[in-house]
C-alpha cells in the first residue's frame, strides 16, 4: 500500500498555485499586455498603411487621369494664352493706333498752322511790297502842292489844339517841365524856311516857350510830314494813309479767307 503524504501533497499543490499566480501576475499578463499593446500599433499601422495604399491610390488614378486628359488640359492652356496674347495685341494695336491718330492730328494743325503762317507771311511781303512800289511812285508824282498843303494842315490843326483843348495843352506843357523841349520833324521833303519858322512860332506857342527843333527827311512819308512834341504826335501825310489801306486789305484777305472755308 503505497504512503501518501496528504500534507506533502496539499502544500505542492499550493506552491504550484501560487507559482502560477506569481507566474500570471510577473509574467503573463504583461507579456499579454505588450502583445495586446503589439498588436493595436500593428493595426494602427496597418490602417495607416491601408490609408496611405487609398491616398497613394486615389492619387495614382487621378495622375493617371490626368495623364490620359493632359493632352486636353495642355490644348486648353494654350488656347487660353493665345487667347490673352491676342486681347493684350489688340489692346496694344488700340493704343498704338490712337498715338498715331494722335500724332497724325497734331502733326496735320501744324502743317496747317504752318501754312497759314507762310500765307500770311506772304501776304504780308505782298501788301508790303505792292505798297512800297505804290509809295514810291506817289513820292515821285505827288505834286509839291499836295505836301504843302499837308504841312500847312498839321499846323494849323496844332493852333486849333489852343482852341478846342486846352485841358491838353496845359497837360503838355506840365509835361515839358522846366527844360527847353525839343520839336522832332519828320517831313517827307524839305521844309522851306517860311514853314520851318511857322513851325517854330507854332510849337512855341503851343509850349509857352521856345523850343528846338530837329527835322528829318523821310521820303517814306511820300508828302507831308509828322511831329512830335512830348507825349503830342501830329501825323499828316500819306504814309499814314498808305498803313491804314494796309491794314483793311489784311483784314479784307482774311475775310476772305474764312469766308472761303
Amino acid at each position: 500500500m503505497l504512503d501518501i503524504d496528504l500534507v506533502t501533497i496539499l502544500a505542492e499543490i499550493f506552491n504550484f498555485l501560487v507559482l502560477a499566480v506569481a507566474l500570471y501576475f510577473l509574467l503573463f499578463k504583461p507579456i499579454v499586455k505588450r502583445m495586446e499593446k503589439n498588436a493595436q500599433m500593428k493595426a494602427a499601422l496597418l490602417t495607416e498603411a491601408q490609408e496611405k495604399e487609398q491616398k497613394a491610390s486615389e492619387t495614382l488614378a487621378e495622375i493617371e487621369n490626368r495623364l490620359d486628359n493632359i493632352d486636353k488640359e495642355i490644348e486648353e492652356r494654350l488656347h487660353e494664352a493665345y487667347q490673352h496674347a491676342q486681347a493684350e495685341s489688340d489692346k496694344l494695336l488700340k493704343i498704338t493706333r490712337q498715338e498715331a491718330e494722335k500724332i497724325l492730328d497734331e502733326a496735320e494743325l501744324e502743317a496747317a498752322k504752318q501754312q497759314q503762317r507762310e500765307i500770311n507771311e506772304l501776304q504780308e511781303d505782298l501788301i508790303e511790297t505792292i505798297l512800297t512800289i505804290s509809295g514810291q511812285v506817289l513820292f515821285n508824282i505827288t505834286p509839291s502842292a499836295l505836301h504843302e498843303n499837308l504841312v500847312s494842315e498839321a499846323i494849323e490843326e496844332i493852333w486849333d489844339l489852343g482852341k478846342s483843348d486846352m485841358h491838353q495843352v496845359t497837360t503838355i506843357r506840365d509835361s515839358l517841365a522846366e527844360r527847353t523841349p525839343t520839336v522832332l520833324v519828320k517831313s517827307a521833303k524839305e521844309l522851306t524856311p517860311e514853314q520851318q519858322r511857322s513851325l517854330v512860332r507854332t510849337f512855341s506857342a503851343l509850349a509857352d516857350r521856345n523850343v528846338n527843333m530837329e527835322i528829318d527827311v523821310d521820303p517814306e512819308l511820300i508828302s507831308g510830314i509828322h511831329v512830335r512834341i512830348g507825349d503830342l504826335v501830329v501825323a499828316n501825310n500819306l504814309k499814314v494813309e498808305l498803313d491804314q489801306l494796309k491794314n483793311e486789305i489784311a483784314n479784307s484777305l482774311v475775310e476772305n479767307i474764312s469766308d472761303g472755308e
